[in-house]
């Protein structure tokens, strides 16, 4: 609840869609959401990202994260970077289809233990994500 808190933070809540593509609208249609933060000179940061497993590999995530980019992109931010488990090669798969690029290892990042990889993007590219 703290990074949501904060003046430089947002929130962005997505929906899923039912079998017949149209939007959800009930507390269990919840598809996802991507908290973020755009106050460090410049430079945006995805603090978290997540889609229910029911609607994981429909885009939802995609359409979290690219509008959470120009959000930042909006607020002035030229660089996004995040932190990801080692692990976790789902999510290094999504982020490297996003454009972002491995910059270094957090030794034992997660309260188990877990190292982690901090990534980055540049926000100034015209390339679309795909």
């Amino acid at each position: 609840m703290t990074y949501v808190a904060r003046k430089s933070s947002f929130t962005l809540v997505a929906q899923r869609a039912g079998d017949n593509g149209r939007i959800v609208h009930s507390v269990d249609g919840l598809g996802g959401f991507v908290t973020a933060d755009t106050g460090r000179s410049r430079r945006g940061h995805i603090i978290t990202i997540d889609v229910v497993e029911a609607a994981r590999r429909s885009g939802l995530g995609s359409v979290l994260l690219q509008a959470a980019e120009e959000r930042m992109r909006e607020a002035g931010c030229v660089e996004v970077g995040l932190e990801t488990a080692v692990d976790n090669v789902g999510a290094l798969a999504f982020y490297k289809r996003h454009g972002y690029f491995l910059v270094r290892t957090v030794r034992q990042y997660y309260a188990n233990g877990v190292d982690a990889f901090v990534l980055k993007k540049d926000l100034r590219s015209l390339a679309t994500d795909g």
